[in-house]
């Protein structure tokens, strides 16, 4: 009989986005594979994509658990009630070991192991505590994280900041640190360079977009968090003429997307601001780019930066853990203070006027460490 792993995290987003590669891993190496999320109140992903993920595991035999985890970090009832769905879940099933996600869902989940003395494998998506965060959360999180950090196995961290502040504050029995969830590196060094530009064509002319404007691409959720403002803001500086022939473009879903386009308006830039929504031709979009901006004010290890930097397009990200990480060079990309318009807009300009050209991924041999298949060797280690 095969023995029972737990995957948890508070929405079902966090297993579906970051996860499907950790849950392979393990069923090849003989391991029945559980997973607790809720699937209802299901996080920052479409009806649809969370539909293909339950069917997902439908059709490859992994067993799922509702547990009905609210938002944040919950409410004092609604986490009882939780904890209460997890008691009756590790009741019923003899765990091996799990593996807990995102703030709620790792606090919870280890409560939880720990009564039941299973061991814990947790991945710090990005300590809500973090250079240049608030007091607030480093009075909030940081108690907590150290706490839990003592009945914790193996601490897996995604950035080098993190890593270095676990390495001194923590007391997990293992620190490690691999590079987020990977990206495909080899497959991005092996696109021809007429597939960009077929691709670069197709989706401008989808768009109505010039292919002599040049336009700016970000990627995320339309979240405070995301900052996606601070783009308008710096366009917003700058004068109509220069603006002119800019086109700037946001792949994501989110209750901020009214307010943005407010802020487009307001300017008289709504013609070439637009909203795509949910897509799954991000690489065609980062070829038909000629900058990325990723102007977050958070990030664990930035997932749609780092593919952007893969993909050729030169990366222009906030100077925050997490996204500084792959900005290893000036061909790659630049950095700014994602509080600063100014400085995005004196950037912007200057990328414009010097006709910014998209970065060469082969000249960039250290990008390999972020590729999937070095994560998926490490992740392999840590479970074995």
């Amino acid at each position: 009989m095969a023995k029972k792993v737990l995957m948890l995290a508070a929405k079902a987003n966090m297993i579906q986005q970051f996860n499907h590669r950790n849950i392979k891993i393990l069923q090849e190496l003989g391991y029945e594979v559980h997973v607790a999320t809720n699937m209802v109140d299901f996080g920052s992903m479409s009806y649809e994509e969370n539909e293909r993920f339950k069917q997902w595991m439908i059709d490859n035999e992994i067993f799922s658990h509702q547990v009905d985890f609210e938002r944040r970090m919950g409410s004092v009832l609604g986490n009882m009630r939780s904890l209460k769905q997890l008691n009756n879940l590790f009741s019923t099933h003899d765990f091996v070991f799990v593996h807990v996600h995102s703030p709620l869902g790792s606090v919870l989940g280890r409560i939880i192991a720990k009564k039941f003395k299973v061991p814990v494998i947790y991945t710090v998506h990005g300590f809500h505590f973090f250079r240049g965060s608030s007091k607030k959360s480093w009075i909030m999180f940081y108690p907590l994280e150290w706490l839990l950090s003592f009945i914790t196995n193996v601490m897996i961290t995604i950035n080098d900041e993190d890593y270095n502040l676990a390495k001194r504050h923590m007391h997990a029995k293992n620190i490690v640190k691999i590079n987020g969830i990977g990206v495909d590196v080899y497959k991005a060094q092996s696109v021809p360079e007429e597939y960009k530009q077929l691709a670069r064509k197709r989706i401008r002319e989808e768009l109505k977009i010039p292919e002599s404007a040049f336009l700016i691409l970000s990627i995320g959720e339309l979240s405070d968090r995301k900052n996606h403002k601070v783009v308008l803001d710096a366009l917003r500086l700058m004068s109509p003429e220069d603006r002119n022939n800019i086109y700037y473009i946001i792949a994501g879903t989110g209750r901020n997307g009214i307010e943005l386009k407010k802020i487009a308006n307001s300017f008289k830039f709504s013609d070439n601001f637009e909203l795509l929504g949910y897509r799954n031709d991000i690489n065609d979009i980062n070829y038909a780019s000629d900058v990325f901006i990723f102007p977050s004010l958070q990030e664990g290890l930035g997932v749609a930066g780092l593919e952007a930097v893969v993909d050729g397009t030169y990366l222009i990200g906030s100077n925050v853990r997490g996204i500084r990480d792959y900005v290893l060079n000036e061909s790659i990309g630049t950095t700014f203070s994602p509080k600063d318009p100014n400085i995005l807009a004196t950037i912007i300009n200057e990328k414009v006027k010097n006709n910014c050209k998209n970065n060469n991924i082969r000249d960039n041999d250290k990008l390999i460490n972020f590729d999937k298949r070095n994560v998926d060797y490490e992740m392999k280690k840590i479970y074995e």
